[in-house]
């Protein structure tokens, strides 16, 4: 099942590439151990929340979104 979520893992890795040095410090073990758990993903997305304009270009719900599907993808696939 961990291997669905290298594809949710991977943006958010990109993700915290943009944010400063202790931001990256404290985001980083939360993908790394990231295990597919609701708890999980929702601190994850609360956290984007507080980085703000540093997660993406343009619009942060577009990137909200892209997540949130990655997200849903994985779980799908893991029910499959």
């Amino acid at each position: 099942m961990e291997k669905n979520f290298e594809p949710l893992k991977t943006r958010l890795r990109t993700i915290a590439d943009r944010l400063d040095e202790d931001e990256q410090a404290y985001f980083r073990p939360l993908i790394e151990n990231f295990t597919g758990g609701t708890s999980e993903f929702q601190r994850i997305m609360r956290d984007l929340g507080k980085f703000g304009g540093k997660i993406g270009e343009g619009s942060k719900f577009e990137i909200y979104r892209e997540v949130q599907h990655l997200f849903d993808d994985a779980h799908r696939e893991a029910r499959s």
